[in-house]
Order: C-alpha cells, then structure tokens, then sequence
C-alpha cells in the first residue's frame, strides 16, 4: 500500500481507531513519503544521525526539570514518531533490517542480564544486579 492509498482508504485519518500498521508497512510509507520529496537521497547520512539526536533531544524536553512530561500523549507520540522516521530512514540508507537487529540485541542483552538476576527482587537489588552485570560483562570491542 502507498501513501495515497493509505490516505483514501481512510486509515490516515483518526489513526486511533484505525487497524495497526506493521512494521514493514509503516518502514514503507515513510520512505515513500521521503522519495517522493526527493528526500531519501538528499540528507546526509551524518545529516540523519545528527536528527535522531536532536529529535530525542526535543523528547526529552518535555521531561524537563520534572519526572513527568509537560505535554500530552499525542505531543510525545509525535516526537517518538519523528525518531523513528529518521531511524527508518537511516536503516534504509545502510540497509539495516530493523526488526533482525532488535532480535539481535535483545539475545544480547539475555546474555548480559540473565532474567534470574531480577527476578524477585527488591529494587535497590535490581540496580545492583544490573550494575554488576554491566560491570562483568566483557564487551566486543573487535572491529
């Protein structure tokens, strides 16, 4: 499904009610959306990892000074939205199979912190444990 087609079947308006999107289907509207402004091929790719920070940047604003954020749902969603976007746009650039790397890094991350070091603790104990887990952990620094 394209971008206009996704319009006139109605699902980009009150996306709330509308079915959900995989992750390959929303991967292709946004880069649809970049190609047909000549915009897939005209950032940098320093460009978008300087704009997957910035736009973390803008998230993390509206936690400022507080622990709960100063806009709403939507304000939040928009921003993430924005992350995403420029991550799907970086993936696409090095073709990176997001979803693989996630699996990837989460078989990692079993390794590093083992579920039983969590479990039926307190949390003061939960971030000792994860912090002894980090600290054990030998990283792969090979190129």
């Amino acid at each position: 499904m394209n971008w206009r087609e996704y319009n006139e079947q109605g699902k980009g308006k009150n996306m709330s009610s509308q079915p959900k999107l995989t992750f390959e289907e929303a991967s292709s509207l946004v880069m649809q959306h970049l190609k047909a402004r000549n915009w897939d091929k005209s950032n940098s790719s320093r460009g978008i990892a300087i704009s997957i920070l910035l736009e973390a940047s803008e998230l993390l604003e509206y936690f400022q000074w507080q622990e709960e954020p100063v806009g709403n749902k939507q304000d939040l969603a928009s921003e993430l939205a924005d992350i995403f976007i420029y991550a799907i746009q970086f993936a696409e650039r090095y073709n990176i199979d997001i979803p693989l790397e996630i699996q990837k890094k989460i078989k990692k991350q079993e390794k590093k912190y083992p579920v039983e070091i969590f479990e039926n603790k307190n949390e003061a104990e939960r971030r000792e444990a994860w912090l002894k887990a980090k600290k054990d952990y030998k990283k792969d620094t090979t190129l």
